[in-house]
């Protein structure tokens, strides 16, 4: 219901957790226009309020307009990617607003309130060139040279009311001489006031020096950020011209090839070399692709994503560990298989170690996270250990039985599966272990690991990276796609990290990082509660300053030269006896 008793066309916005923006935003009057007055809101300069920086980063070029119409204000969207949201739900077009509507731009967008009227002396008027050319900034500093001179003025008003009262309650008892004496006093008074006044001008003047370079600096690194994307682009265009022009030639030559009656071998190998370069020519044109979309889509206010791209390249260097425990007879070199024998009711199953049947194996998935271009991989222990299972205790209980763990491990968005061996194991109670791969041209790598990382303070956002459920979670077809989780630090209690995030089994492993892609810790656990279910919006990780314990691995012993024999020596070395060997070695 509208109110009665506010005045005719006294509407107005109040910016509601938009800090620096005056409070209540006043609607222009554009002579000639339809409407009596009019308030056009986005991130482009020619907006009447031009809301730049990170801040806004689900407000358009041109958001929403606001416009008097007679008594009442209305709120048109301009098209915007976010919508203009009334309460709370998206209106279609326009809508005229009520005293005490909540506006706000996009889902997550600023706010403002629909307010009426108030005093002259508590409006704070804001030139529309000045909000346009310097934006939010420029508001925020303007409002606060207009508070820092209005407590300058009173304290120096106070300062001289204080001193003059004062003098008149001394200058009625006072000789001449100590009437002097206060004067200058009180002259002196004066003078510190103002030399203190001055002293925070000053002050003020550097701050305000200091925040513009820092801001030349901000705009610089975003255009910068915005030239190399189009570097990239023009670079991505030049090679897909190139390989283009590649897979031509090649198709030209296989021509040329079959009409001159090439052998098979011949044609096999430049048929192979033209799908490779088929391949590549593919892959280049998906980085086209995503090139252009990040130009196309590149916002110099949105710099969240920038600030992401850290993680985004840490997710490339999480692998999917296959973990694969088989029953060794050490006496015959064979695995244990299993045999079905007979049929119907009758139908049993024969363990055997003659091939027969299917091979028996416990499979068992984790993750883990390429740290060195070496082909070093660090995870859990516990991933890569023998599952501490009954069944597998009774079957590997004859003392010629071992358990034979076989690793491999599948890069995040492939199906190649790398075979992997375990180097170290923390010891102690840190559950960590570092394996390796033979590395391979292109192989994911996280630049610049280090283990000095401290967890960030709790309440901080942080990324966990796996695969949850390993096989059992939904992939595209053979190829492996991992998981990211975005939380928050809860606490660090008893050496561990609690995180508050999806963490679920086949993320152990995983790497945990803050929001800017350092590597602060590895999923390790998750929460489990009184009956002994999985909690699993809760998990647990190892701080990776304990990865000190396997990181780095010791360097591969040095191959020395042997010793050079006199020949004259050797006869009588022939004679002695041959040193003892402990029992047991090989």
């Amino acid at each position: 219901m509208k109110d009665p008793f506010v005045p005719k066309a006294a509407l107005r916005l109040k910016p509601v957790d938009v800090p620096g923006f005056p409070k209540p935003l006043d609607l222009s009057v554009t002579p000639g226009a339809a409407t009596e007055a009019s308030l056009t809101i986005g991130r482009d300069d020619d907006n009447d309020v031009a809301l730049k920086g990170g801040g806004f980063p689900s407000v358009s070029t041109h958001h929403a307009r606001f416009e008097l119409r007679g008594d009442a204000l209305w709120v048109v969207d301009l098209d915007s990617k976010n919508g203009v949201l009334v309460g709370g739900e998206p209106i279609v077009g326009e809508r005229e607003l009520q005293l005490g509507d909540q506006v706000r731009l996009g889902a997550v967008g600023p706010k403002f309130l629909v307010v009426g009227a108030r005093g002259l002396k508590e409006t704070v008027f804001v030139k529309r060139e000045v909000v346009r050319k310097g934006g939010k900034r420029e508001v925020e500093k303007m409002v606060g040279r207009a508070n820092r001179r209005t407590t300058r003025l009173i304290t120096l008003l106070g300062v001289v009311v204080g001193l003059a009262i004062g003098f008149i309650v001394w200058d009625r008892s006072a000789t001449r001489e100590e009437q002097q004496s206060r004067d200058l006093a009180y002259e002196d008074g004066i003078r510190g006031a103002s030399e203190q006044i001055a002293a925070l001008e000053a002050r003020e003047l550097q701050r305000d020096q200091e925040a513009a370079i820092l801001e030349a600096k901000r705009v610089e690194q975003i255009a910068q950020l915005e030239a190399n994307l189009a570097t990239r682009t023009a670079e991505l265009e030049v090679t897909l011209a190139a390989r283009s022009e590649d897979e031509q030639a090649l198709v030209k030559r296989i021509a040329g090839l079959e009409q001159t009656g090439a052998s098979r071998e011949v044609l096999e190998r430049v048929e192979r070399d033209l799908q490779s370069a088929r391949t590549e020519i593919t892959k280049t044109r998906d980085d086209l692709t995503a090139a252009r979309r990040r130009v196309d889509l590149f916002d110099p206010v949105n710099l969240a994503q920038a600030r992401l791209s850290g993680v985004s390249q840490v997710r490339s260097s999480v692998v999917l560990i296959e973990n694969e425990v088989k029953i060794l007879n050490r006496d015959l070199d064979k695995t244990m298989h299993l045999e079905a024998v007979g049929s119907g009711e009758d139908r049993t199953v024969r363990p055997n170690y003659e091939d027969a049947g299917e091979e028996f194996s416990i499979d068992s998935t984790g993750s883990g996270f390429c740290v060195h271009p070496d082909g070093w991989i660090i995870t859990n222990a516990h991933v890569v250990a023998s599952p501490n299972t009954s069944l597998l205790r009774e079957l590997s209980s004859p003392s010629f039985i071992d358990q034979k763990v076989e690793l491999n491990v599948v890069f995040s968005g492939t199906s190649t599966r790398y075979p992997a061996t375990v180097h170290a194991v923390a010891e102690g109670e840190i559950d960590l272990a570092l394996i390796k791969i033979e590395p391979f041209e292109g192989m994911p790598t996280l630049e610049g690991f280090e283990t000095t990382a401290r967890p960030p303070v709790p309440g901080s956002d942080i990324y966990l990276f796996g695969f949850p459920l390993g096989h059992l979670s939904v992939q595209e077809g053979e190829t492996v796609i991992a998981s990211t989780f975005r939380g928050i630090l809860s606490r660090n209690v008893g050496g561990q990290m609690q995180v508050d995030a999806g963490v679920h089994p086949g993320n152990s492993g995983g790497p945990i990082t803050d929001s800017s892609g350092r590597v602060v810790g590895v999923v390790v656990s998750v929460q489990a509660g009184p009956d002994r279910e999985a909690v699993y919006t809760i998990g647990y990780g190892i701080p990776i300053a304990d990865a000190n314990t396997i990181w780095p691995p010791p360097p591969p012993p040095t191959e020395t030269a042997p010793e050079e024999v006199d020949p004259g020596e050797s006869e009588e070395a022939s004679e002695e006896p041959p040193a003892a060997t402990p029992d047991g070695d090989k």
